[in-house]
């Protein structure tokens, strides 16, 4: 079983091909796939968040208080949001991008009595996304549209799970990342709940690219996981939580094996092995990133570290989707040589 989400009343698990909700500590099968329409090839509908909520006061709705309200999203910027019952797991309605409900019995009767069209209409308005309509007219959602109705009707249900609120960092304070995830969609690397303090304890780093794309990632370490996380900021200072598989740039970053203990020259988990090395620093907060780039030309980004009490220097080579191919100390004698043998001389001050 692994774990969706478990931020408020509702924890999301799924394993592999149903999705299951938890509350008080009782599980229940929704009748939900997990990865449904993917047809076996990268992303399909996947649940994102679920919880009970009540809706804004603004809005007038008979949405059943008793029932879960799930979000989930296609990959594609397209969202749904469906209320599921708590005895039997079966879907009971849906939300529209106007804050109305419709049980399916509602929707059948639409269908019946007023004809495809209308119903088909009504349809429409129950996707958030760029082939949506809101308002009640004919107008397409825009981008900047989808995340403002998500976060207004359903608040901390997809805020702070599916996209975290605009804010600024400080270096080297520590901020909670309420939905970042691995590239498998573990939440903070982990198929298993984890503690408040650990999803608090995402310290900000600064700004590099970490897949030579020419656009800067945040970088986060955390002490308490012994992880790393890179995360894509827009200009409004939000972060979108489901950029986290193929092509994504939000994520917490993987973890390797050193290629000296795959042939043989380190032992696993031993002072020499740099992936051990690696984590240990992380954890006692020994690390400072300093600068990226690709400075043999071979082009392949590389990320360039600092330990903080001085003994060495860390250079991750990454992979074009930003995640760690593998990493390796050197001295600050041997950091130096090689960016001077590589004709990189003017970086060496950003670097040591």
């Amino acid at each position: 079983m692994y774990l969706i989400e478990d931020k408020g009343e509702v924890a999301l698990y799924h394993n592999g091909y149903w999705v299951y909700a938890e509350h008080q500590g009782s599980r229940i099968r929704l009748n939900l796939t997990w990865n449904f329409n993917s047809n076996g090839i990268d992303h399909g509908w996947k649940a994102v968040s679920a919880d009970f909520l009540k809706f804004p006061k603004h809005i007038q709705s008979d949405y059943p208080k008793e029932d879960i309200l799930l979000l989930w999203e296609n990959g594609q910027d397209s969202w749904q949001a469906i209320t599921f019952s708590t005895t039997s797991g079966n879907i009971t309605g849906l939300v529209s991008v106007v804050g109305e409900y419709y049980s399916n019995q509602e929707l059948t009767d639409l269908h019946n009595s007023s004809g495809a069209g209308w119903y088909n209409a009504v349809a429409d308005q129950t996707y958030f996304s760029t082939i949506g309509f809101y308002s009640g007219y004919s107008q397409f959602l825009d981008e900047s549209r989808v995340p403002y109705l998500l976060d207004l009707l359903f608040g901390d249900i997809y805020t702070g799970i599916a996209r975290e609120a605009s804010q600024t960092y400080e270096l080297n304070q520590t901020y909670e990342l309420g939905g970042i995830k691995d590239f498998d969609g573990n939440p903070h690397a982990n198929p298993e709940p984890i503690s408040d303090l650990a999803k608090q304890s995402y310290k900000y780093q600064g700004m590099v690219d970490v897949n030579k794309n020419g656009e800067s990632e945040a970088i986060f370490t955390n002490k308490i996981t012994g992880r790393w996380a890179t995360a894509s900021i827009s200009s409004s200072g939000e972060i979108d939580y489901t950029d986290y598989g193929k092509d994504g740039t939000t994520r917490i970053v993987g973890i390797y094996i050193d290629p000296l203990v795959t042939s043989g020259d380190v032992v696993q988990f031993s002072d020499h092995d740099s992936q051990y090395r690696f984590q240990n620093d992380l954890k006692i907060d020994n690390l400072l990133v300093k600068t990226s780039g690709d400075y043999d030309s071979d082009g392949v980004q590389e990320v360039y570290w600092k330990t903080a009490d001085g003994s060495a220097y860390l250079r991750s080579l990454m992979h074009a989707d930003g995640n760690i191919r593998y990493a390796n100390y050197q001295s600050e004698e041997q950091m130096s040589n090689y960016l001077t043998n590589n004709g990189y001389e003017s970086v060496i001050s950003d670097i040591i």
